[in-house]
């Protein structure tokens, strides 16, 4: 799909003007695909602001491409300190790709990209991601038919194939994970089972009187549990606060929970309703009414999907036996929330393909992935 035709420019997100083009090109590239569903305007603008957590340690810029005065494609590049001092590897990353099936201005996009992050001192180019690993990141490659959960990304069919001919090449998978709550295999049941072999571990849910605290030993939890994955940066305080502020409107202490050993917090796993459900008529709007039907949604417990985003036990116990009970506690619980809602299937997103051991235990529970979306690399 190529909307326009005309002379090729690559111009910087500056001003309003520019934000607007920014915030609408998807809109346009999306226009006839069913299955994406627009973010909120007011979030996509907030996050690109020099006062979103990403910018206190981290720079970046914006483009858009146009053809004469239409938009039809667009890129962020940036650079991430705290990257920079956990791995000394001199990888920027880019992000926010989306472009019409229009080869020349996604070359474009990406060669001005590219010469940002080189004229920094960058040697690789690494991405999307939106803008670090801890936010949306990946490109999709695989089932491109359903609807992506709450942050998380969709994509053209053609947009990865584009990354490629620049000369972007894969890095890593990550995958996307759907229980389909209706459907519970004998390994799962068996799996499930398992929890109730010891009184050593138990569950707690968050408590909302100290949510501060408790997103702050969330994040202890996690950071440490994927300390060894691909591309991992520890949440940074900032992000963290940011974090906590972001969820706390919708947030109930049933949505996160704690797994004990004899007491002790040694993991944990969110899960969210999957808001998409929700935003997808408002097609990136949501004033004037349309927070109110949010609201209510939220309160009359009108979801019928869930996202985990967050899923960790710490390192010392993933290889030991009273891992394994850890995760059959967690796979009980988790269900069983979901089928307290009527739900139709809960998604385990993401994660990445070099993450064995998780996968092997998801795939148990859930077959295989259901969305592929692929991290890109090129030297510089």
């Amino acid at each position: 799909m190529r909307p326009a035709s005309g002379n090729l420019q690559v111009v910087p997100v500056k001003g309003r003007h520019a934000v607007r083009d920014w915030l609408a090109l998807p809109h346009a590239v999306f226009a006839d695909d069913p299955a994406w569903v627009a973010p909120l305007d007011f979030v996509e603008r907030r996050r690109i602001s020099h006062r979103a957590p990403f910018f206190a340690f981290g720079e970046a810029a914006l483009w858009v491409a146009y053809r004469g005065p239409t938009p039809v494609g667009r890129i962020s590049a940036q650079i991430n300190r705290r990257h920079l001092e956990r791995y000394a590897d001199g990888t920027g990353h880019f992000g926010f790709f989306h472009c019409f099936d229009d080869y020349e201005a996604a070359a474009a996009l990406v060669s001005t990209a590219a010469a940002w992050l080189r004229e920094r001192g960058m040697v690789r180019m690494v991405g999307p991601m939106n803008f670090s690993l801890n936010d949306e990141c990946g490109c999709l490659v695989a089932g491109f038919d359903t609807p992506p959960a709450m942050l998380m990304t969709h994509a053209r069919a053609w947009e990865g194939r584009l990354l490629e001919q620049t000369g972007l090449r894969k890095e890593v998978d990550l995958f996307a994970y759907r229980h389909e709550l209706s459907v519970l295999s004998a390994r799962s049941a068996k799996l499930m089972a398992m929890a109730g072999g010891t009184r050593d571990v138990s569950l707690r849910p968050f408590d909302m009187t100290r949510f501060t605290q408790e997103v702050t030993l969330l994040v202890e939890i996690f950071n440490d549990a994927w300390s060894d994955n691909w591309g991992f940066v520890p949440f940074s305080p900032i992000e963290v606060k940011a974090l906590a502020s972001e969820i706390r409107p919708f947030f109930r202490g049933e949505y996160g929970r704690f797994l004990l050993v004899r007491g002790e917090p040694v993991g944990v796993f969110v899960v969210l309703p999957n808001l998409n459900e929700i935003i997808a008529p408002f097609h990136g709007k949501l004033l004037p009414f349309n927070w109110a039907k949010l609201v209510w949604r939220l309160k009359r417990e009108k979801v019928r999907s869930f996202r985990i985003p967050l899923i960790g036990i710490q390192r010392k116990w993933q290889s030991t036996p009273v891992g394994g009970l850890l995760l059959a506690a967690l796979v009980r619980d988790i269900v069983r929330q979901a089928q307290r809602y009527d739900a139709d299937w809960l998604e385990y997103s993401w994660v990445v393909e070099t993450n064995t051991q998780a996968i092997s235990a998801i795939e148990t529970v859930t077959g295989p992935p259901v969305k592929t979306y692929r991290i890109y690399a090129k030297t510089l």
